[in-house]
């Protein structure tokens, strides 16, 4: 049987999709991303998920993004594919698309565009069919900020009975204890942002898939271990520091901030895709003020 504890221990990176200025992917800066991160202590990969731009790409531009990660990981290194759609056939299909490539788990967000209408009878439903059609463990979705639909604790219990339902990653800002608590003990629980990875180590999450970990693989990985080492003064410190950075990166410029960031460090941020916009010379040039002010814009922090 899968050990999923194993498997998805510590950072993963939810990838980012580089584009040029006329909005083609910059395949190249994909690759040198790919290729940067391959030899930092990444766990794995989060492909296709919202720091990667989901909704704004087209099918086949998921799947050349997906082949080249696969590509250029390392081979310790595991692959989460996102899937973010509206209906159990549409996930169903693009599970049996790509469920023939070498990635190991499939991340399920709610649907969302009917979100009255998606009870705990509804989503059960969904996610028990997806979980039944897939060759793949899948992991649940927990992000109510994006999507507008909570899981609950009591749905999550039930689903963590599923033989092909291996874990959650959990974005909301608060409540990820009560799943750690509730949860069978070989079900994952990985946190969604830097903001609360931290006490959730310590509570027992297996890691996290952080957006910072896009600009700063290494650093972000240094400070889940202090949280699997029960390290509370060093934690604290650094995650003051980090919480207080992710607020002015991630918090105030969404995934445009990522991308620049990624480009101050010297990886391939790119733009992001229209309607979206990048960040203003004046905003870039805070970004990097706050950076160097957190004593983080060096090559060697990445």
């Amino acid at each position: 049987m899968e050990n999923h504890k194993q498997n998805l221990n510590g950072i993963f990176l939810p990838i980012n999709t580089p584009f040029l200025k006329d909005e083609s992917i910059d395949w190249d800066g994909l690759k040198r991303n790919m290729s940067f991160y391959a030899k930092s202590k990444a766990r794995g990969f989060l492909v296709l998920g919202s720091n990667g731009e989901n909704k704004s790409l087209d099918e086949d531009e998921k799947l050349k993004i997906l082949e080249t990660v696969l590509q250029y990981k390392a081979p310790h290194q595991k692959v989460i594919t996102a899937c973010f759609v509206e209906t159990t056939r549409q996930a169903l299909r693009f599970i049996n698309k790509v469920e023939s490539m070498e990635i190991d788990y499939f991340n399920l967000l709610p649907p969302f565009y009917f979100r009255s209408r998606m009870t705990d009878e509804v989503l059960a439903g969904y996610f028990t069919e997806c979980a039944d059609g897939s060759a793949k463990p899948v992991l649940l979705y927990n992000a109510p900020k994006f999507s507008g639909v909570t899981l609950s604790l009591e749905l999550v219990v039930k689903l963590s009975e599923h033989r092909n339902i291996a874990g959650i990653k959990d974005s909301a800002s608060s409540g990820i204890e009560k799943f750690i608590e509730a949860v069978p003990d070989d079900f994952v629980v990985m946190a969604g942002s830097i903001n609360f990875l931290f006490p959730a180590v310590l509570a027992g999450a297996v890691g996290g898939v952080i957006s910072m970990a896009n600009y700063f693989p290494d650093l972000t990985h240094q400070f889940y271990l202090l949280g699997k080492e029960k390290n509370i003064e060093e934690g604290e410190k650094l995650h003051l520091r980090l919480s207080d950075l992710n607020k002015k990166i991630s918090g105030t410029y969404g995934v445009a901030g990522v991308k620049a960031a990624m480009d101050l460090v010297g990886l391939v941020g790119g733009l992001p895709r229209k309607p979206l916009l990048g960040l203003k010379e004046t905003e870039k040039e805070k970004l990097r003020k706050d950076l160097e002010e957190a004593g983080l814009l060096k090559g060697d922090n990445r």
